[in-house]
Order: structure tokens, then sequence, then C-alpha cells
């Protein structure tokens, strides 16, 4: 996907020039290193510097061009290979000398095959969006079971964490790529969500949180912005939209935003959770569901057994709504 938004673009540069100046730097010191100690790598990288300058300039208006370079890379092959020998037997590995990037996919450029890597895919998402959204301090290593007054909610939390860990843990291969939380206000389902998220984004996915309040928000401002530099939901690999049913029912808004962004995610594979205080069906007189706030349409997407997982978050009654 490209993006043509001037502040990502900006953002980008940026990045990738402070990569470049840090992989050299890597590389200035560790070469300075190794020379003191092994001088003789040193004349074996100047050897190789000079023959790669040489098959520069005898590849120009040489008779047979490839057999110029077959040679010089069989000459800096055997260099390479002395240079690894000597690194080795004084206690280097054998690849110390060589660029350290930080990313190996992209070789640090930000792009394969013309598009963006999934290094700086997250970048795009920060750029767009301030950040990604979550509360990093909201992890699974700090999910504290203890907080559940009784053995019985205790055991439904840690069943409930747990599939939210699995579910983390295998993105996104889930059988299931959607995930709706629902139960009443206070009980974890906000935690959950930046849980998941967190160990998403440690996987090296691309995340964005945000409240249907702040999406609906988003949503209008984008009628006064260029085109290019609309918020692009579809784009993260993973959206969680928090507090579902709390954002204002605007007319041809809010029902048609939540609509179209779930139908085009799941219609492109991509991953969307929410929670919400709403109920799946009726729960008493008067109560508000899915259904009733957004609809048939939006209810059967979101609720579709085929790409959804519907998880009750009552801590005292944790279970899939299958």
């Amino acid at each position: 996907m490209k993006i043509k938004s001037a502040a990502f673009i900006k953002a980008l540069n940026n990045e990738l020039s402070g990569r470049r100046r840090r992989v050299s730097h890597i590389r200035e010191e560790r070469s300075e290193e190794v020379y003191k100690k092994v001088p003789a790598i040193r004349e074996i990288d100047q050897s190789v510097r000079s023959i790669a300058y040489d098959m520069g300039r005898k590849v120009i208006g040489a008779k047979d061009p490839d057999s110029v370079r077959a040679l010089a890379e069989a000459l800096i092959k055997e260099k390479t290979e002395q240079r690894e020998r000597l690194l080795v037997e004084n206690g280097y590995p054998a690849d110390y000398l060589d660029y350290q990037y930080i990313c190996s996919d992209c070789r640090d450029t930000g792009r394969i095959n013309g598009e963006l890597c999934r290094c700086v895919v997250q970048l795009a998402v920060n750029t767009a969006f301030e950040d990604s959204g979550l509360n990093r301090d909201q992890r699974f290593e700090n999910f504290d079971l203890s907080l559940q007054k009784t053995q019985k909610n205790l055991s439904a939390m840690r069943e409930i964490r747990d599939a939210a860990l699995e579910y983390a843990e295998s993105f996104p291969n889930n059988e299931r790529r959607d995930l709706v939380y629902f139960g009443p206000p206070g009980v974890g389902k906000t935690y959950l969500l930046n849980c998941i998220g967190s160990r998403v984004l440690e996987r090296g996915f691309s995340v964005l949180k945000l409240n249907a309040l702040k999406l609906i928000q988003l949503t209008l401002d984008s009628f006064r912005t260029e085109p290019e530099e609309k918020p692009d939901f579809i784009f993260p690999d993973l959206l969680i939209i928090d507090d579902l049913g709390t954002e204002p029912m605007i007319p041809n808004v809010t029902v048609e935003t939540l609509l179209s962004l779930l139908c085009e995610r799941q219609d492109s594979g991509k991953a969307t959770l929410f929670a919400t205080n709403l109920e799946i069906i009726p729960n008493g007189v008067g109560a508000a569901t899915i259904q009733s706030e957004y609809g048939e349409r939006f209810a059967s997407r979101l609720m579709s057994p085929r790409n959804v997982r519907l998880q009750a978050v009552r801590t005292d009654n944790a279970r899939f709504w299958e």
C-alpha cells in the first residue's frame, strides 16, 4: 500500500536517515576496534575496495564485461572468507563487520518491491493517528488475576485472559479474525484489548486502537480534509475499537461509517477487535443491543459466526458465545 501523506513521507525520510546514521556509526566503531586488534583485516578490506574499484574501471569498454565481473566477484568472495576466518579466530562473530540493519527484510530502505516494509507500517499508523492508541502498561505480563475476589471469578478471568493470549500469539492466523468483548462496564474489556494489541505490536504487526467516539470524530474531520490526508482505517493489520455504543448516533454517518469499515476490513482479511457495553441479545426489558442500536446489517457482520468470535466478559460468567 502506498501513502501520499506529506507528514508520513517526512517522518519516513527522517526515520530512514536516522537508521543509516546509526548503522554507519556502529560499523565505523567496530571497524576501528577490529583494525587495531587484527591489522590484517584492514588490509583485506582495502584490497576488496581496490578490486571493486578496478572492476568498475575495467568493465567500461571491456569486450566481455561479464567475465570481468565474475573474476572480481570471485576475488571479493575469497577475501571475504579470509576476513571471516580471521574474525572468528580472534573471538568475533563472522558477520561482526557487516552492516547491522534494524530491519534485515528491507535492509533499512523501508520498502520491499515498491511496497512499505512491515517495519515502517506502524510509523505510518503513528503519523496518521499520532500514536497506536495503546496503553502499553496494560500487558499480559501485568495481568493480575489476584484482583478477582472469588475463586469462580478468578477461574473465569483466567479463561478469558488465556483465550486473549492465544489470539495474540496466533495473529493473524486466527480461525476467526475478529473478536468482540461485551459485558458491563469495569470488568476489564479495555485492559484485554490493550494486552492483545501490545503483544501483536511486539510481534511486528501494525496496530491502531481508538474508541468509537474518536473514530466518528476523525470521520467527520475528514470531510474537510484533502483526500490523500484522510485517515485510512483499513491500513493497520489490527484495528481495535473500544467503547462501541458510546459514540453519537449521527444520521447517515455513524452506522454507515462502522458498517463500511467492518465490511472492507473483513473483505480484505484484516482483523478488527471491538469492546462494547451493549448486549448481544436482549437482557432485560428495554436493554440496548447491537441490533437495536445499529440495525440488522451491521449486527449480522459484527456477529457473523464465520468471521467473529463473541466473548462475554462478566468475570463470574466467562464464556464464548458460539
